[in-house]
């Protein structure tokens, strides 16, 4: 799910068989319905950074037994998930945050990622923004038409 074509494109890029648009108007029901068309079917696993709409659509895509790992809320603090969807494939809801993690695991996970990083395979589109226009910069966040995220420098 991507709110902009550039979004899609660049998930494209990066390697993902398919992004479909996030609309603003977009229902549990039709999102499910263009989720299940570009996966061909139903799928074992959704990893969720969004949560929101796309969830419960997401776990509507799902086959019986499949798992939705939640990673985030971009989308939504809550989600219209519906307790039959859940029942009728014996689905999995799994939250995941770093705070489970022990201080060792953290360091791995970290270096592993620090590696990929220093590899060029993990890039983060941004934008180097001057202190002294954190003002902009953050009302550019907030409305949403920043590109990427915003790194201030001093």
């Amino acid at each position: 799910m991507a709110r902009s074509a550039a979004a899609r494109a660049r998930a494209e890029e990066l390697g993902a068989a398919v992004a479909i648009p996030l609309l603003p108007d977009d229902d549990v029901a039709s999102m499910a319905d263009r989720l299940r068309h570009v996966a061909d079917g139903p799928v074992d696993l959704v990893l969720d950074p969004v949560f929101g709409v796309p969830a419960a659509a997401a776990l509507r895509v799902l086959r019986p037994d499949g798992r939705l790992v939640n990673l985030g809320s971009a989308a939504g603090a809550t989600a219209p998930i519906e307790s039959a969807v859940l029942r009728s494939g014996s689905l999995r809801m799994i939250g995941y945050t770093n705070n489970g993690l022990s201080t060792e695991q953290r360091a791995a996970a970290l270096g592993v990622v620090a590696a990929h990083a220093a590899a060029g395979r993990l890039t983060v589109d941004h934008e180097i923004v001057a202190f002294d226009s954190i003002a902009d910069a953050w009302a550019r966040q907030d409305a949403g038409t920043a590109a990427g995220r915003i790194v201030l420098t001093l």
